[in-house]
């Protein structure tokens, strides 16, 4: 009997959710719209932060993936995150800011690359896109960082996933 119960309020929590265009996701201490058509959602071991959803059954495929990277010291930004993610996606060459971090994730994230940054509700979201791959580096004057990267998100899905944060 309480497999039974189990099973049916499984089956029908699992129907609602699929059912909705969107679900809502709270992913470091922020509100997201994530699409709802996921098959999986897995945490990787030692990484903590990182969640990954799957849409659909082929590994590494049609993914979108969240790391909080608010307290990675392993990348040396030689200044504030927002003012480094700011000056790189505005191309600012006069800054206070570690040059050679600045030039790789330049010859990364903007060279040859669809880039578009917007503001919401007092974060800043800096998106690159280009061969297969996008990604968004939410940044905030707290110091809070996320990266999200993705095989098949666009820039308007992404608009829509970070609207109500």
């Amino acid at each position: 009997m309480l497999k039974t119960t189990l099973t049916t309020i499984l089956l029908t929590l699992s129907l609602n959710v699929f059912s909705q265009p969107n679900i809502e996701l709270i992913y470091s201490e922020l509100k997201l719209s994530l699409p709802s058509e996921f098959t999986l959602i897995g945490h990787l071991e030692g990484q903590e932060g990182f969640l990954v959803f799957r849409y659909g059954n082929e590994k590494g495929k049609r993914y979108i993936a969240f790391s909080d990277m608010t307290d990675d010291a392993s990348i040396e930004y030689g200044c504030a995150v927002n003012v480094f993610f700011n000056d790189l996606f505005s191309d600012n060459r006069d800054t206070p800011c570690n040059s050679e971090t600045l030039d790789i994730m330049r010859e990364a994230f903007i060279e040859n690359r669809e880039t578009a940054v917007w503001r919401v509700n007092g974060y800043v979201l800096n998106y690159s896109s280009g061969e297969g791959k996008s990604f968004v580096f939410l940044s905030g004057e707290n110091g809070k960082l996320l990266k999200v990267d993705s095989d098949f998100i666009d820039k308007k899905t992404f608009q829509d996933i970070f609207k109500h944060i």
